[in-house]
C-alpha cells in the first residue's frame, strides 16, 4: 500500500481564503472605485495610496506562494505533479473571482446552485463511497 499522503491543513487554508474574501468584501463595502486609487492615508508617517493597498493585497499572497513553493523544495516537499485539491481550490477561486462586481443574477444564470448542490449533496458522499468499497475489496 502506498505511503499516506501528507495531510493539508485545512483550517489555516479556510483562514486564508476568508481573510482574502474579508478583505474583498470590505473594499466593496468602502465603495471603491477606480477614481479612488490615488485617495491616500497616512501609515507610520507615510503616505499610502488605495491603490498601494490593493495592489499590496494581490502581490503579498503571490508572494507568499513563491515562500511556499520555496520552503516546501528545501523541505525535499516538491509537487510531482497538482494535487486534485489544489486544482478544485483554484478552479473555485477563479469562479468566485469572475462573481466580483458582477450583475445580480448572474450565479444563478450560470448555475452555480447547481454545483455548490452537486458538491455539497454529492460528489463527497460518491467520493468516500468509491474509496472505501475499493479498500473493503482489497
Amino acid at each position: 500500500m502506498a505511503n499516506a499522503p501528507a495531510q493539508t491543513d485545512w483550517v489555516l487554508v479556510r483562514r486564508m481564503m476568508q481573510t482574502a474574501i474579508d478583505f474583498c468584501e470590505q473594499v466593496e463595502t468602502a465603495g471603491y472605485r477606480e477614481t479612488d486609487r490615488d485617495a491616500t492615508a497616512a501609515v507610520n508617517g507615510q503616505s499610502v495610496t488605495v491603490q498601494d493597498v490593493l495592489a499590496s493585497a494581490w502581490t503579498y499572497s503571490e508572494t507568499m506562494r513563491y515562500a511556499i513553493i520555496r520552503q516546501r523544495h528545501q523541505a525535499d516537499d516538491d509537487l510531482a505533479y497538482v494535487p486534485e485539491t489544489a486544482r478544485i481550490l483554484t478552479a473555485m477561486a477563479a469562479a468566485c473571482a469572475e462573481l466580483c462586481g458582477a450583475k445580480a443574477g448572474a450565479a444563478e444564470a450560470a448555475g452555480v446552485a447547481g454545483m455548490l448542490a452537486w458538491f455539497e449533496t454529492h460528489a463527497g458522499d460518491t467520493l468516500e463511497s468509491a474509496i472505501a468499497k475499493r479498500r473493503a475489496e482489497r
